[in-house]
């Protein structure tokens, strides 16, 4: 006895305007965009700056660095709309906070960069944690 599916039917309308499992960032896609440039040119522009600079070298600068191109590999991730780049923005705090121990500079200048990535890390992890509770449909 099958019948034939009907566009009408609440479960085509539903299937239609529900948003995939695989779904992208939990905010709107003009802030998404913004922020996805803007990580784009920070993230290259410092990461270039730290790892050609003058200043000592040493595993602090090279956690910089390498911090900064991962910012930047996160921006492409969110103009692709992908949900992985808020893991990646979770690793460049935990990179940045690790390096901000690591590093030996001035602790007027290392106390606001770790603080700033503290809560980017915890925004990260709040944004993580609301996709699990969201519900389809």
């Amino acid at each position: 006895m099958n019948q034939p599916f009907h566009s009408n039917s609440p479960q085509g309308v539903t299937q239609g305007t529900a948003p995939s499992a695989g779904g992208g960032l939990p905010i709107s896609s003009t802030l998404r965009i913004l922020m996805g440039f803007g990580f784009c040119a920070v993230g290259l522009v410092k990461g270039v700056l730290i790892l050609t600079g003058e200043s000592a070298g040493g595993i602090g600068v090279f956690l910089d660095g390498l911090g900064f191109f991962l910012l930047a590999g996160t921006g492409v991730t969110m103009l692709m709309d992908r949900f992985y780049s808020l893991y990646l923005l979770l690793l460049w705090a935990a990179l940045g906070i690790v390096g901000s121990f690591v590093g030996q500079g001035e602790l007027s200048v290392q106390l606001p960069a770790l603080f700033a990535r503290i809560m980017v890390g915890l925004v990260a992890l709040v944004s993580i944690g609301q996709r699990g509770i969201r519900t389809p449909g």
